[in-house]
C-alpha cells in the first residue's frame, strides 16, 4: 500500500518539476532577450565594410608600436625617354648594372602613350611617386603614378606621358625614402634646426664665446630676447623699453635684464644692426636644447626661435615616444608605490576597528561614553591652538643652526626633566596630588614635542631646499613640508586622546562612587550634553556642504534632536549591560570603507586634480584613499577569520586587548597582509593607467591622447610598456609569496 500511495506522489511530482524546468528556461530566455535589447547588439554595424576596414586598419596599427625611429633620406632614380619617338628611332636604354634602377618600356614614345615602368631594388614594402622632368631651363616636375615595392623591392606600373617634347633626352623619375642605417651600422645624422646650412656644433667653444645670427633681430626694435633650455627659462633680456611677456615660455615674465634659473649659459649682448647675439657659457659645454627666442615689445607675443645648436643623432634610435612612454610608465609604477604605501599607512591601524570578532565585546557605561564624546570637541580645540601657538612661535627663528642646536638639546633636555620629576615605578598607589603632577607635567612636554617637531619639519624643508643634491634634497624638503602640514592633525588627535583618557579615568571613579539614583542623574544630563554637541558639529559639517547658513537649521535644531536622542539612550542603557560602544565604531568602520570604495579612482582624481593641480601627485592622492578602503576591509575580514584559541589563551592569562592583538592576531595576519599588500600595488599599476584620463599623471594621460589623435602606433607603444609592466608586477609578487608568505 505504501508503495502505491509513493509512486503516485511521484507521478504528481513529475509533472510539477517539469513545469518548473520549462518556466525556468522561459525565464533565462527572456532575460537574455532584454539583455541583448538593452545592449544594443546590432549585428548589421559587424558586417559593414567601412567598419571592418578601420577596425583592419587600427589592428595594424596596434600591432606596429611607435619605439624605433629612423632617418631617411630622399632617393631619386631616373631613367631616360625620349617624347616624340621619331620614325625608325630606338629609345635610351636604362642602367641596369646596380639596383636600384627602373626600366620604361618603351623609352621611346610620343604625347598620350602609355608606357611601364618597373623598378627594381628598392626599399621593400616603402611607397614613392614617378615623375615625368622635362627638358627645361626650370626646375619642373610633373607628377605620374604613386608606386608601393613589393617584398622584394620590386614594382610596375603604367602611366601616360605628358604632352612635353623635345629632342633631348627626357626623364622619368621614382623617388622615395630610404631609411638610413641599421642596428649594426647606426649613422650619425645631421638636422639643420635654425635653417642656416651650417653645421652648428653642440658643444660651446674653448673661448667661452659664441655669435650667432638672428636674421629677424634687427626688423624688431627693441625685441625681447629670451633664452630657454627645454622649455624652462634661463634669461630675459630687452632690447629697448622693457615689457612683459604674454605667450609661449615666458609668459608673465618682465623682459627686464634678469636670471631666472641658474645656468652656465648666459647671453652677454646682441647687435641689432649685424643681426647677431653673443652667448657666453663654459668652453666645451653641451649647447644642445639651448634655444633664443625672439619676443614682440608691441604684443609681447613670441616672434621666433632659433636654435642655438644643431641635432646631431644617430639612426635608427628609440623614438621620442618611446622614450616619452618610459618616463611615463616609471612615473606610473612610482605612483601606485607611494598610493600603496600611503593606503596601507592608513588601512593598517583602521582594519582592527572594523573586525567584528575584536568589536563586539567592547561595551562601556553611559557615563563614560558621555565624557569620551564631550572630550572630543574640547581636545580638540586644544589640540588646534597648541598647534597655532607652536607653529608661531618656531616661525620666529631663523637660522638652520640654530634651529639644528634646538632640535639636538630640546629632546636631551625634556628626558632628564621627565626622569627627574616622574617617580620610578612604586608599589603604593599614586596620591591625587601626584597623578596631578603628573597631569601636567605629560601635558607641559606634549606642548615641547609639538614646538620640536616644528622646528625639526623647518630644518628639514630649509635644509632639503638648500643643499641642492637633486631628488634627494627635494625628498628631504618634501618630509619637511609634510611633517608640518601633518604636524597640527597630529596635535589634534594627541589632544582628543588625552582629553579622552582623562574622561575615561573620570567616568570610572564616577560609577564606583557613585550608584542607583546618583548615577542615573549624572548619566542623564551628560548624556544629552554630549548627543547635543555631537549633533550640532554633524549639522555644522552638513551646513559646510550645503550652506544653510541658518543657526536654527544647522545648529540648534540638531543639538536639540541629538540632545534628546542622549536623553532617551541613557534611560534606557542599562548600567550593568553598558553601551556596545565596540559594534558602533565597527559599522560606523565599515559604512566609511563601502563608501569609499563605492567612488571610483577616477572620479577622486578630479576632486584632487581640482586641489593640487594636474599631474601624478593628484593621482597618488585618488589611489592611496581607495586603496586605504580597500585595504582595510581585506585586513578587517582576515582580523575576523583568524583561529579563536591563541586569542583565549592569552586573554586566559591576564593579558590586555592591546597585548592580546599584539600576541594572539599579529602573527596570523603577517602572512596574507604581505600578500593583500603586494596585490594591491599590483592593482594601482593598473588603475594608474585609468586615472590618467582625468589628468591624474602617469601613462593614461599619453595614452589617452595618443587614442584620442588617433594615433594608434604610438598608443601601441604605450599599451605595450603598460602589459610588460603588469606581467613583472605578478611575477614579482608570485616570487615575493613564495619567499615571505
Amino acid at each position: 500500500m505504501d508503495g502505491r500511495r509513493s509512486a503516485l506522489a511521484e507521478k504528481e511530482r513529475n509533472p510539477r518539476r517539469r513545469l518548473w524546468i520549462v518556466l525556468g528556461i522561459a525565464g533565462v530566455f527572456l532575460l537574455y532577450g532584454y539583455a541583448v535589447q538593452e545592449t544594443d547588439v546590432d549585428l548589421a554595424e559587424v558586417q559593414s565594410e567601412t567598419r571592418r576596414a578601420s577596425l583592419v586598419r587600427i589592428m595594424r596599427n596596434l600591432a606596429q608600436p611607435n619605439l624605433i625611429t629612423y632617418d631617411s633620406e630622399e632617393v631619386t632614380i631616373s631613367a631616360d625617354v625620349l617624347v616624340p619617338c621619331p620614325e625608325g628611332a630606338v629609345g635610351p636604354e636604362s642602367d641596369t648594372s646596380e639596383p636600384p634602377y627602373i626600366v620604361v618600356e618603351p623609352s621611346c614614345a610620343d604625347p598620350g602613350d602609355i608606357v611601364t615602368v618597373t623598378g627594381v631594388g628598392f626599399a621593400a614594402e616603402s611607397s614613392g611617386m614617378t615623375r615625368f622632368r622635362p627638358d627645361s631651363e626650370f626646375d619642373v616636375t610633373r607628377s605620374l603614378e604613386p608606386f608601393t615595392p613589393d617584398t622584394d623591392g620590386n614594382f610596375t606600373i603604367t602611366a601616360e606621358i605628358p604632352n612635353r617634347t623635345s629632342d633631348q633626352f627626357q626623364q622619368i623619375e621614382a623617388t622615395t625614402r630610404v631609411q638610413r642605417g641599421t642596428w649594426l651600422n647606426r649613422q650619425v645624422v645631421w638636422t639643420d634646426l635654425n635653417n642656416n646650412g651650417i653645421r652648428d656644433e653642440q658643444d660651446m667653444p674653448e673661448s667661452g664665446t659664441l655669435t650667432m645670427e638672428v636674421p629677424d633681430l634687427p626688423t624688431i626694435p627693441g625685441a625681447g630676447l629670451v633664452l630657454v633650455d627645454d622649455d624652462e627659462v634661463i634669461q630675459t633680456l630687452a632690447l629697448g623699453e622693457d615689457f612683459v611677456a604674454t605667450s609661449g615660455p615666458a609668459e608673465g615674465l618682465n623682459m627686464s635684464a634678469g636670471v631666472v634659473e641658474n645656468s652656465d649659459f648666459m647671453i652677454a649682448g646682441a647687435d641689432q644692426e649685424a643681426a647677431v647675439v653673443t652667448l657666453t657659457g663654459p668652453g666645451g659645454g653641451n649647447l644642445g636644447g639651448l634655444q633664443i627666442l625672439l619676443y614682440d615689445p608691441a604684443t609681447g607675443n613670441r616672434s621666433g626661435t632659433y636654435f642655438v645648436a644643431d641635432r646631431f643623432a644617430h639612426s635608427p634610435r628609440l623614438s621620442d615616444n618611446a622614450l616619452e612612454t618610459w618616463d611615463k610608465i616609471l612615473e606610473t609604477v612610482f605612483m601606485a608605490f607611494l598610493a600603496t604605501t600611503l593606503g596601507l599607512l592608513i588601512a593598517l591601524p583602521l582594519s582592527f576597528l572594523a573586525a567584528r570578532n575584536l568589536m563586539r565585546d567592547i561595551r562601556t557605561t553611559v557615563t563614560n561614553l558621555a565624557l569620551n564624546l564631550l572630550a572630543i570637541p574640547i581636545g580638540g580645540l586644544i589640540g588646534l591652538y597648541l598647534s597655532r601657538w607652536a607653529r608661531s612661535w618656531t616661525s620666529s627663528i631663523d637660522g638652520n643652526w640654530l634651529r639644528l642646536l634646538l632640535v639636538i638639546l630640546i629632546p636631551i633636555a625634556l628626558l632628564y626633566a621627565l626622569r627627574a620629576i616622574l617617580k620610578e615605578e612604586d608599589t603604593e598607589a599614586p596620591t591625587s596630588r601626584e597623578r596631578a603632577i603628573t597631569t601636567i607635567v605629560l601635558i607641559a612636554a606634549g606642548f615641547v614635542i609639538a614646538i620640536w617637531a616644528f622646528l625639526l619639519a623647518a630644518l628639514l624643508r630649509s635644509v632639503g631646499e638648500s643643499m641642492g643634491w637633486g631628488f634627494i634634497g627635494n625628498f628631504i624638503a618634501i618630509i619637511g613640508e609634510v611633517t608640518s602640514l601633518l604636524l597640527p592633525v597630529f596635535a589634534i588627535l594627541g589632544a582628543i586622546g588625552m582629553m579622552m583618557n582623562f574622561g575615561s579615568k573620570l567616568g570610572f571613579a564616577l560609577n564606583d562612587r557613585l550608584q542607583g539614583a546618583a548615577i542615573r542623574a549624572v548619566d542623564l544630563p551628560l548624556a544629552a550634553a554630549a548627543g547635543a554637541i555631537i549633533a550640532m558639529m554633524i549639522g555644522a559639517i552638513i551646513n559646510w556642504f550645503y550652506q544653510f547658513d541658518n543657526l536654527w537649521t544647522s545648529r540648534w535644531i540638531p543639538g536639540i534632536v541629538g540632545g534628546l536622542i542622549g536623553l532617551y539612550l541613557a534611560a534606557r542603557v542599562k548600567k550593568s549591560r553598558g553601551v556596545g560602544v565596540g559594534m558602533i565604531v565597527y559599522y560606523m568602520a565599515r559604512t566609511l570603507f563601502n563608501t569609499l570604495r563605492s567612488i571610483e579612482p577616477l572620479v577622486m582624481v578630479i576632486v584632487f586634480v581640482v586641489w593640487v593641480g594636474f599631474g601624478p601627485f593628484a593621482g597618488s592622492l585618488a589611489l592611496s584613499l581607495h586603496t586605504a578602503a580597500a585595504l582595510a576591509k581585506l585586513y578587517s575580514e582576515q582580523v575576523e577569520s583568524v583561529m579563536p584559541g591563541p586569542i583565549e589563551a592569552i586573554r586566559a592569562t591576564g593579558a590586555t586587548r592591546m597585548q592580546t592583538i599584539i600576541y594572539g592576531v599579529v602573527p596570523q595576519i603577517v602572512p596574507p597582509y604581505l600578500s593583500f599588500t603586494m596585490y594591491r600595488w599590483d592593482i594601482n599599476v593598473r588603475m594608474s593607467t585609468i586615472i590618467g584620463f582625468a589628468g591624474g599623471g602617469g601613462i593614461g594621460f599619453l595614452l589617452q591622447q595618443n587614442i584620442n589623435l588617433l594615433q594608434y602606433k604610438d598608443a601601441a607603444a604605450q599599451m605595450l610598456a603598460i602589459a610588460i609592466v603588469v606581467a613583472t608586477m605578478d611575477w614579482i609578487s608570485a616570487r615575493l609569496r613564495e619567499r615571505l608568505v
